[in-house]
């Protein structure tokens, strides 16, 4: 499995069950002037982190992936999906959703959109998680304080941050030292892409992944 990330909360994991290949996005972001949504994938599946499609970019993406920006079990090219909603939400409203993805015998928990504690039901129904990506630079999701108790309540192996400041956004967002600091103790690394299997997964201390943009 390779995990990319495109900037915002958009992330392209790249996974292959068999001879089967499937790409899984997150979040198509509108083009600026310095950061620009990249064209190139076709993914195959969609996934969108609120219920109105408005707030991304969708007509942007190359091919005709499935969507998913619904409560729900999914299962495309051999990944699972599992759209989770806040029960206690009030009914009709757009929605920010939370997800669990699964290939490869991993457990990836994608709360892009996130901009509250997750309820306990919510932990409950994402399972044990491997690997967390999760917002760090406020704005309108998690800011570096809420996210590490977000870290501390599904307790993963791994921690991608998103929705973080880089040169080019225009958006005031917080940096990812800023976020490390809000940890304490931040074993992190610097890559271009993570290159993951379920055996290379950190065993002991949390492993902070930080992602440059592809």
């Amino acid at each position: 499995m390779q995990i990319f990330w495109q900037g915002y909360s958009s992330i392209r994991i790249e996974t292959k069950v068999g001879e089967i290949a499937c790409t899984v996005m997150t979040d198509p972001f509108e083009n600026e002037a310095s950061i620009r949504f990249p064209r190139a994938t076709e993914p195959d599946i969609l996934v969108l982190s609120n219920q109105d499609s408005k707030k991304f970019n969708v007509s942007g993406v190359a091919g005709k992936p499935f969507v998913i920006s619904d409560p729900g079990e999914y299962e495309v090219r051999g990944v699972f999906v599992t759209g989770i909603q806040d029960p206690t939400a009030d009914e009709g409203k757009q929605r920010p959703l939370v997800y669990r993805i699964d290939a490869e015998d991993i457990g990836i928990a994608f709360l892009g959109g996130l901009q509250r504690e997750l309820t306990n039901d919510e932990i409950e129904d994402l399972g044990n998680i491997d690997i967390l990506i999760l917002p760090v630079g406020g704005g309108d999701a998690l800011e570096a304080k809420m996210a590490t108790k977000m870290i501390s309540a599904v307790e993963p192996r791994i921690v991608i941050p998103v929705n973080y400041h880089i040169s080019g956004i225009k958006n005031e967002l917080g940096t990812v030292d800023q976020f490390c600091t809000a940890m304490g103790v931040c074993k992190r690394q610097d890559v271009n892409k993570l290159k993951i299997s379920k055996k290379d997964l950190p065993a002991d201390d949390i492993l902070v992944m930080v992602i440059e943009r592809s």
